[in-house]
C-alpha cells in the first residue's frame, strides 16, 4: 500500500486490526514480534527516514511492528531500496558452499559429464530461480559478483566459464519467453494490462514492440524487459553476454607498455642502489 499521508497509515493499521480479528475468529493468533514491515522507496535513506518518522508505525493489537530494510519472501530477498544486491550475495554464498561437493565428486573419480550434470541440476537453478524478476534490475557490481562465483564453479568443476555463461543466458531467456507468453495468453492475468501494450498492431514485421520507459528504474524492471525479449531476443542475449564478460576489464596496450617501462626503471634503480652499497 502506498503511504503518502497520515491517513494511509491509519488505513494500514485498520486493515491489520481486521486481519487480527479474522485470525482470532478462526482460531489463529498473530504474533507481532514475528511480523516485520519493509518500506519500499526510491528516495535516499535520509529522506525515507524523515518520511517514516513523520507517520505512525504499523501496529497489531496495539503492538508496534518492527521495521527492516530487507525481507526474504518466497526465496527472494526484497530490499527497501528496490535493489537486488543482497539477493545476489545470498545466492552467491549458497553456490560457493556447494562447490565443496563438486570437489568431493572430482576427488571420487566422477566423470566430467556427471559433474556437468551436477552443475546444471544443483548449481544453476539457485542462480536462475526467479531470474525474470531480478535479472533486469541487476547492477554492474552484481554481475561482477555472479561472474566471480561462476569462475569459482568453473575452476572447481573443470567446465569452461564461457560454457556456463552461455547456459545461464539460454536458460534465463527461455524462462523469460515462457513467462511472457504465459502472461499474454491469459487475459485474466494480473500483469496482462501492463504487458499487453507490447503486442504489435500488425503494421510492422514484428509481432511485438518495445515499451516506452520514461525512467531508467522502470526500464530496468520486469515488464519492459520482457517486452524487449519478445521484440528482439538476440540483442538482449548479446547484452547479457557482454555484461557477464566485460567485468574482466583489461588495460589498453599503451598503459601496459607504460607500466612495464616503470617496472623496468624501478628494477634498474634498485640494482644501482644495491651495487652502490657493495662498492662502498
Amino acid at each position: 500500500m502506498a503511504v503518502n499521508s497520515q491517513l494511509d497509515c491509519t488505513k494500514i493499521n485498520s486493515f491489520l486490526s481486521e486481519v487480527s480479528k479474522w485470525s482470532e475468529s478462526n482460531g489463529l493468533k498473530l504474533n507481532p514480534s514475528k511480523c516485520q514491515t519493509v518500506d519500499f522507496s526510491l528516495r535516499c535513506k535520509r529522506q525515507l527516514k524523515e518520511v517514516i518518522d513523520s507517520h505512525d508505525t504499523c501496529k497489531i493489537d496495539d503492538n508496534d511492528i518492527g521495521i527492516k530494510s530487507e525481507i526474504k519472501y518466497l526465496g527472494l530477498i526484497l530490499s527497501s531500496d528496490l535493489s537486488w544486491s543482497s539477493h545476489v550475495l545470498a545466492i552467491s554464498s549458497k553456490i560457493f558452499r556447494l562447490t565443496f561437493y563438486i570437489k568431493k565428486l572430482r576427488h571420487s573419480g566422477i566423470t566430467q559429464p556427471l559433474i556437468l550434470q551436477f552443475v546444471n541440476s544443483c548449481i544453476l537453478p539457485i542462480l536462475l530461480y526467479c531470474s525474470p524478476l531480478f535479472f533486469p534490475g541487476l547492477l554492474k557490481k552484481d554481475y561482477v559478483t555472479i561472474r566471480r562465483i561462476l569462475k569459482t564453479v568453473s575452476r572447481v568443476s573443470g567446465v569452461p566459464v564461457d560454457h556456463i555463461v552461455n547456459v545461464v543466458v539460454d536458460r534465463h531467456l527461455t524462462s523469460c519467453n515462457k513467462f511472457a507468453k504465459g502472461i499474454l495468453s491469459d487475459l485474466e492475468h494480473p500483469l496482462y494490462p501492463q504487458l499487453s501494450p507490447c503486442i504489435s498492431s500488425g503494421r510492422t514485421r514484428s509481432n511485438f514492440r518495445k515499451l516506452y520507459a520514461r525512467t531508467s528504474k522502470y526500464k530496468n524492471s520486469m515488464i519492459p524487459y520482457l517486452a524487449r525479449i519478445l521484440c528482439d531476443e538476440n540483442s538482449v542475449r548479446q547484452e547479457l553476454t557482454n555484461l557477464f564478460h566485460l567485468v574482466n576489464k583489461q588495460f589498453p596496450p599503451s598503459i601496459l607498455i607504460y607500466l612495464q617501462v616503470l617496472l623496468l626503471l624501478l628494477l634498474l634503480y634498485l640494482w644501482s642502489c644495491y651495487f652502490s652499497v657493495l662498492l662502498s
